[in-house]
């Protein structure tokens, strides 16, 4: 895998901040999905919020908050338009927790941020190795509503 992707730190291994690949990250450097995933355009979400048009090719729905209703990764997959095969999934797993934990458990911080017109603040601890993937934590972004912003703090 080339320099500088999100595998590399995956692959590698954290080791508590002390592998190579771990040294190397620079939190400061943003990275668009293409340079971040490394992968085949075709094998990515798209780098934009889920639309109304993708609910609707899809067959996904939302819930009463606006969230989109993902019981899988294949309806995840679905509504981002990548095919089954693709690997992301490896790294999504990180932004897709927090979605998952803000879809179960979210409803009375979701309604109050809406309420205060305010953004939904998610306090990130111990997430040293996450901070390499901190562009990929926009897809957490991307599945929200139009009207819920996210603040990771």
């Amino acid at each position: 895998v080339e320099g500088g992707s999100w595998w590399d730190t995956e692959v590698d291994g954290w080791a508590g901040g002390l592998s190579g690949s771990a040294r190397a990250v620079d939190a400061s450097v943003r990275r668009s999905y293409e340079k971040g995933f490394l992968l085949d355009s075709s094998l990515i979400p798209p780098e934009r919020r889920v639309s109304d048009k993708d609910f609707s090719v899809s067959g996904i729905h939302r819930d009463a908050r606006g969230l989109p209703i993902l019981n899988s990764w294949e309806d995840y997959y679905t509504l981002r338009g990548i095919p089954l095969t693709s690997p992301v999934a490896l790294l999504c797993t990180f932004p897709l927790t927090i979605f998952y934990a803000l879809q179960k458990y979210g409803e009375v911080p979701i309604t109050v941020a809406k309420m205060l017109g305010r953004a939904l603040r998610v306090h990130a601890v111990g997430i040293e190795k996450e901070m390499n993937f901190l562009d990929l934590f926009k897809e957490l972004a991307y599945l929200l509503p139009f009207d819920l912003e996210i603040e990771l703090t």
